[in-house]
């Protein structure tokens, strides 16, 4: 698994965090730090999945940059592995599936690095039981500037890209015991109470992050 991850493709970005308003994706000029971004959309997905009837998203998205330029509240240098698919040349524009974001906690029980460590390991559980188009892990994170009692709850980020609705909702598990083996190996590892996740509409305005 550890030779398996070090083949990964892992870049450093910096993740621009919004918590108080829904960014912006109307970019006007150049801005050529600029990655991608992701801004809040229709939660309905993630509410009917989780059966969460009232949802008060904790944050509004991100705007991912080469550049380490404040652009929201929270500003992280993280170093992001792309788990599947390696060498993607994604489309520029608004991505047409779902994505979702979790700002990811880790338990108060384990330090960081072995966080990190499971963290990762949880790549080829998530590669059997989920069917999302795309997973990335940002881990490595070093804070850069905002409120640090809000930086401090995030030990790592998630991607999830489904390509569209009926996979999200045929394929987030893949079978019968997905559900199950997925809880069972994330609470090693994760604080849920204090993990956030939402629903956002990615639009990209770099085909890679190199």
């Amino acid at each position: 698994m550890e030779r398996h991850t070090q083949r990964m493709n892992k870049v450093r970005v910096y993740a621009h965090i919004h918590f108080d308003q829904i960014p912006s994706t109307d970019i006007n000029g150049p801005h050529p730090h600029v990655i991608s971004i992701d801004s809040l959309s229709d939660q309905t997905p993630l509410m009917e999945l989780r059966d969460i009837p009232d949802f008060v998203p904790f944050f509004r998205g991100i705007t991912w940059s080469t550049s380490p330029e404040p652009c929201g509240d929270v500003g992280l240098s993280v170093r992001k592995v792309i788990a599947w698919p390696q060498n993607i040349h994604l489309a520029l524009g608004e991505y047409s599936g779902l994505k979702q974001l979790s700002l990811v906690c880790r338990k108060d029980t384990i330090d960081r690095n072995l966080f990190y460590t499971h963290y990762q390991r949880h790549i080829d559980i998530a590669r059997k039981h989920h069917g999302m188009e795309k997973y990335a892990q940002n881990i490595d994170l070093e804070y850069l500037y905002g409120p640090q009692s809000k930086s401090s709850r995030i030990d790592g980020i998630s991607e999830l890209w489904f390509k569209s609705e009926s996979d999200w909702s045929q394929r987030f598990y893949l079978n019968d015991k997905s559900q199950e083996v997925i809880r069972e190996d994330t609470q090693r590892f994760i604080n849920f109470e204090s993990t956030s996740s939402i629903m956002v509409s990615e639009k990209r305005f770099r085909r890679t992050e190199k």
